[in-house]
């Protein structure tokens, strides 16, 4: 009865990470992608978020297209402002690569780097403390960087979970499109679950 049991979550489990990809796919293209992807995020990670506190089934499309929809203006800012510091980023990259004395270049260059090393590992919080807390806009990714380097063996296991899922797609491409960006996704929020204090907590 146990087995049953056991084998019926795992199948459950398989199908709604199925389910959460194929809507992550449709509501990313329905908003013409560069209004979509961002709510679609949101929505995905909210419905993980769900699913692991209660640890049981859930109406997954339900609560899709509830938070897709409730998340939709917020979620496209907050996304768009990830964009605004990640092309800055990569513009004063650009620009010190320019500088004629190479020990300076050499010294930017570096710091530019670390900078956006931090930056690549704090987007992968932004979006589970978006679905976890309601913050000001500017405190998500505040509140990011503080947990990517002040949970770094959390921050380890997410990329080992995530660099695993990126190789298994690599030979086997057909994952993508049937449970890649769902398990990435839910690998991410797990993790982040386990350095994120209780909604009731105070982050600011």
């Amino acid at each position: 009865m146990d087995m049953s049991r056991w084998y019926l979550r795992l199948g459950t489990w398989l199908f709604n990470l199925f389910l959460l990809n194929l809507l992550w796919i449709f509501f990313t293209f329905a908003g013409f992608i560069v209004l979509g992807i961002f709510p679609a995020t949101a929505a995905l990670f909210a419905v993980h978020r769900r699913s692991i506190m209660e640890d049981n089934d859930i109406p997954v499309l339900k609560l899709f297209l509830i938070n897709y929809r409730k998340e939709f203006f917020k979620a496209n800012l907050l996304g768009y402002l990830l964009v605004f510091i990640g092309a800055v980023l990569y513009i004063d990259f650009r620009v010190v690569q320019l500088i004629s004395d190479k020990q300076l270049q050499s010294i930017l260059v570096n710091i530019t780097v670390v900078i956006m090393v931090v930056y690549g590992i704090t987007l992968l919080y932004v979006f589970p403390l978006f679905v976890h807390f309601d913050q000001k806009l500017s405190q998500y990714p505040k509140n990011a960087i503080i947990l990517a380097v002040g949970r770094p063996m959390r921050t380890l296991i997410m990329l080992l979970g995530l660099l695993l899922v990126i190789y298994f797609c690599f030979y086997i491409t057909a994952l993508i499109p049937v449970i890649g960006i769902s398990l990435s996704s839910y690998i991410i929020m797990w993790t982040a679950l386990k350095s994120l204090p209780k909604k009731t907590d105070s982050m600011d």
